[in-house]
């Protein structure tokens, strides 16, 4: 009896140990390059749909700036009577606009009262150098948003443009470029409007 069951356990150990190394054998090299040709296959066709919700996901922080950009507009317009301020588009230019003796200050400075963290100015986008500064537009401008200098000393409601267009038509603070698409295309660019409202220049 003892010898039988001796006899028993030590075939199933041997069965064991074939089982064992059939399992411990692993893939052949044309089983790991199929694996491997899998895997890239599938990373080619994720890479465009993850750059694609990167994107997204920059546009919608853009936009988020800008609306926290718009509370702050707001409440200058509160404290202005509905007088929109004088402020440079390029700062970095140095401009002396007509009726001015000095160039006109960054709208980020204007408005740092009512938007106190600079970084809300800056477009999750805005990383490419420009051409010819050789510096994003927040680095060189404080802001990625360019402020429509026209629009200086006019009523938010009766300006030269809200007055014909309407305040929700009119922009008065935009991507500086299309950060977001191609240029000319829907969502390209985010635009900060008189009626303080964000979107889109086209429909």
């Amino acid at each position: 009896m003892m010898n039988k069951f001796t006899s028993s356990t030590r075939f199933g150990t041997r069965g064991a140990s074939r089982h064992q190394r059939i399992c411990l054998k692993g893939f052949t090299l044309i089983e790991l390059l199929v694996v491997i040709s899998v895997i890239g296959l599938l990373v080619t066709i994720m890479l465009p749909s993850l750059g694609r919700a990167r994107g997204l996901a920059r546009r919608v922080a853009c936009a988020g700036n800008l609306h926290a950009i718009a509370v702050g507009f707001r409440m200058y317009l509160d404290s202005s009577n509905d007088i929109m301020p004088y402020a440079a588009e390029m700062p970095s230019l140095g401009l002396v606009y007509s009726g001015a003796t000095i160039p006109y200050p960054r709208i980020v400075d204007v408005l740092a009262k009512s938007v106190e963290d600079g970084n809300t100015f800056k477009c999750p986008a805005d990383t490419e150098p420009a051409a010819k500064t050789g510096k994003t537009y927040f680095e060189s401008e404080g802001s990625s948003y360019g402020y429509w200098t026209i629009h200086g000393g006019q009523h938010v409601d009766r300006g030269f443009l809200t007055d014909r267009f309407g305040a929700a038509n009119v922009p008065v603070m935009n991507d500086y470029e299309a950060f977001h698409g191609e240029p000319g295309t829907l969502g390209s660019a985010n635009y900060l409007f008189a009626d303080c409202h964000v979107g889109d220049m086209i429909d």
